[in-house]
């Protein structure tokens, strides 16, 4: 490499990022929270089958969302959206079903994106694009093909899924949730944290093959004491795996914030808060040692996180599961008060 700045390398799966001295000296002084991540320079050799060009729009997406303050679930939806619709690229021509959509978005001239001058700019279709995702009801609970079709109609509300892998490997390539990005809770998180998996906005099962053994909310006291006396309250969710310990993995897209070991009460385990910022997990009781991820993590649904155990302040082996509104500001003393995880995992098909 030319020049008397010295590169550094951040490598990120099977790519490659070249990010200059000076860039990687700024992302590491930049300790504040952003509600998405910064992309980062463009890879002049293009990422997973694209050129620079197509890259560098898919950089202005991301900065269109962060400039709204948008999450890192609407970043790479954008992407997704326009890998689906031109592959990235300022297309000047439109198709059988919209011979006037335009741009990286194929937005038509309807008069809903603005002008052809709007259409064909990368960043102002993109925020144009962001701004209409807003408005669809809870937009970040759904599958994300659903939630580009909602934001601008496709004969196949489907047809976005294909690109959902193409547009992750681009998300990372710029920097998405990689040493550039910043903590939620505060603190610049360890160099060389991962994105792991497709941020597909699945939710799976905590433990395949286990069942819920015990409920949230107030428990009766133990045989022997006064009758109907309550003695403690469950602040959380059990599951126990009958055959044995059990692989625990993330039960939706999320952020390693915490990672505990050998904690008095939780023994050893993670927690993470979900990519739109709406929740934070924790769960707990893991094998000593189990745990495969670290802080700063970005894992999809379904990674694995630990095995099933009983450390802490248990009597038996099991996973117990805590949620809690919105992003803890310290994962270690949550104020937010928890919340029932029964009725959102029965909307998410898991109980």
């Amino acid at each position: 490499m030319a020049g008397t700045a010295a590169a550094a390398l951040l490598a990120v799966g099977l790519i490659t990022v070249v990010l200059d001295e000076g860039d990687t000296a700024q992302a590491a002084s930049s300790c504040t929270a952003p509600s998405s991540t910064g992309a980062g320079p463009t890879p002049a050799a293009g990422v997973a089958g694209f050129d620079f060009e197509q890259i560098k729009n898919a950089r202005a997406i991301m900065d269109a969302a962060k400039a709204l303050g948008l999450p890192v679930a609407a970043q790479l939806i954008g992407i997704q959206a326009a890998t689906g619709e031109s592959t990235l690229r300022v297309a000047d021509f439109g198709d059988g079903a919209g011979p006037d959509s335009r741009g990286l978005f194929q937005q038509r001239s309807n008069g809903a994106w603005g002008s052809y001058a709007d259409r064909m700019d990368p960043t102002i279709s993109a925020t144009n694009f962001f701004k209409a995702l807003q408005k669809v009801e809870r937009w970040e609970t759904l599958e994300p093909t659903i939630a580009i079709h909602r934001t601008q109609r496709n004969a196949d509300p489907n047809h976005y899924t294909k690109f959902r892998a193409q547009a992750t490997e681009v998300f990372k390539a710029l920097g998405g949730e990689s040493a550039s990005a910043v903590d939620p809770s505060g603190v610049c998180p360890a160099a060389g944290n991962q994105v792991v998996g497709d941020l597909a906005g699945r939710w799976v099962k905590p433990m395949e093959g286990a069942f819920n053994s015990s409920g949230y909310g107030p428990r009766p006291a133990p045989s022997g004491t006064a009758g109907g006396v309550l003695a403690n309250f469950h602040y959380g969710i059990d599951f126990v795996h009958p055959g044995g310990p059990g692989t625990i993995v993330a039960i939706t897209d999320m952020k390693i914030v915490k990672v505990r070991n050998l904690d008095g009460l939780f023994g050893t385990g993670v927690t993470g808060q979900t990519v739109d910022g709406k929740l934070t997990i924790g769960m707990y009781h893991m094998e000593a040692g189990s745990v495969k991820v670290k802080e700063g993590d970005t894992v999809a649904a379904g990674t694995p996180l630990g095995t099933e155990g009983a450390t802490g302040n248990v009597t038996g082996r099991h996973l117990h599961m805590e949620f809690f509104a919105g992003a803890l500001p310290n994962p270690m003393v949550p104020i937010n008060p928890t919340t029932d995880p029964t009725p959102i995992l029965k909307e998410k098909g898991i109980l």
